[in-house]
């Protein structure tokens, strides 16, 4: 059958007779609830009146259910408790499926995967499923979790909200073959970058360089430009954060260029409530990225 919502007394009201008829008392209900045993005892009043019949007597320090009342609790008990078991399943079903992060190349293999191990230390039911991708992923009808994306300034993605993780500068990289005392002036190296791509070019100008008179190493795949540059095919440009374990292995060195500007990345989710699952794996990353500014 079908509820009438408009008829039905309050949830609160039914809620606080259901607990007083299970436990037998004001005062135990209240603990439950977490409120006064004068409310509780309000509340059952207002449903007595709204019902126009007595539910409970007192008796004592205790209630005694009238037989209107037992059978009222009881369907309630009934009702209460497929709802619990609802929601709990859900829960369940929930905490088994695994938070799917969508995420550049560069950003899972240098910042999130080499530090899975951290967070599944701390959280070792929650299952993470990363998507690396240089292409921006539709969150949304593919159904992930968070992705996260970086913008130099104040970010625009409708319908999604984003929760700030970390602000990185853009620096130039090299291998220690190619950055030397005695390099010469930088725009006299091969970069590796990719002409056409405003991104990339508004980057090697902001840089004081001129695209139209550098040796250009341009292999048309992004993701590949610092593992070229590691082998000293050419300088290239990065977030600082994405080289900062290669800079401290010596693995690549900085260009003596001062950074143009910033980028900030962001965990990107769609708009609504978020996983507790999901929201557990940012603030991990927001206190990883923490430690590492």
């Amino acid at each position: 059958m079908e509820p009438d919502w408009k008829t039905l007394p309050s949830l609160a009201s039914l809620r606080a007779f259901e607990l007083t008829a299970r436990s037998g008392s004001f005062a135990s209900a209240a603990r439950e609830l977490n409120v006064t045993h004068a409310a509780i005892a309000q509340r059952v009043r207002s449903l007595e009146a709204d019902l126009g019949v007595a539910l409970v007597r007192r008796s004592g320090r205790s209630v005694v259910l009238t037989d209107a009342g037992a059978r009222l609790a009881q369907h309630l008990t009934d009702g209460f408790g497929t709802i619990a078991a609802g929601v709990g399943a859900l829960r369940e079903d929930q905490g088994r499926s695994p938070v799917q992060i969508a995420a550049t190349v560069y950003i899972s293999q240098a910042v999130i995967i080499p530090r899975l191990h951290e967070f599944w230390r701390l959280h070792p039911d929650i299952q993470v499923s990363i998507l690396p991708s240089q292409d921006t992923v539709d969150i949304v009808s593919l159904g992930f979790d968070f992705a996260i994306r970086a913008a130099t300034g104040a970010p625009d993605w409708p319908g999604l909200a984003a929760e700030p993780l970390l602000e990185s500068e853009i620096i130039a990289v090299g291998a220690p073959s190619l950055v030397t005392d005695h390099m010469g002036p930088p725009d006299q190296l091969p970069w590796i970058w990719s002409a056409g791509v405003p991104f990339e070019e508004e980057t090697m100008k902001a840089f004081g360089l001129d695209t139209q008179r550098l040796k250009n190493v341009d292999i048309g795949v992004p993701f590949l430009q610092l593992p070229l540059a590691r082998q000293g095919l050419g300088v290239s440009f990065a977030p600082e954060v994405l080289v900062r374990d290669d800079l401290a292995s010596g693995a690549l060195c900085r260009v003596p260029l001062p950074s143009p500007f910033s980028v900030t990345y962001y965990a990107v989710t769609p708009a609504g409530p978020v996983r507790p699952q999901a929201q557990a794996v940012i603030t991990w990353l927001k206190k990883t990225l923490a430690k590492t500014a």
